[in-house]
């Protein structure tokens, strides 16, 4: 399992990436000897990408659809916390879909279509 959505599995993915970001609030460094005055705002925050190479249109839209949800109730597996699974609410940052193959028949089943899209954790959860 890579992600659920709202509790339901969903297809892997071709590609997956994860980041984890701190934010900053007004970090600024010294004027006497450079070094760098942080105050941490969140810790850890995920951003994630996903990465379908080859979907037929009835999953492409479905995935699509998934975007467009704000907060995306996401369960996804996070190596980058030594495994984990994170439970948490995301928005989709950027999504993209591009037919990569058909044939000359008009509504074919046979087009397939890339998929992709990132999202940012929204708040901190219980662990962070």
């Amino acid at each position: 399992m890579i992600w659920k959505f709202n509790g339901e599995v969903q297809k892997s993915p071709s590609q997956f990436n994860i980041n984890i970001d701190d934010i900053d609030l007004d970090s600024y460094r010294s004027t006497i000897n450079a070094s760098l005055i942080d105050r941490t705002l969140a810790k850890g925050m995920v951003k994630c990408s996903f990465s379908f190479d080859y979907l037929t249109e009835e999953e492409a839209e479905h995935i699509m659809a998934l975007t467009w949800i704000n907060p995306m109730p996401l369960e996804i597996k996070c190596p980058i916390l030594g495994g984990k699974i994170l439970n948490a609410n995301f928005r989709c940052a950027k999504r993209s879909c591009n037919m990569i193959s058909t044939d000359e028949i008009e509504q074919s089943t046979k087009t397939k279509w890339k998929v992709s899209f990132t999202c940012s954790q929204k708040e901190k959860v219980s662990g962070q």
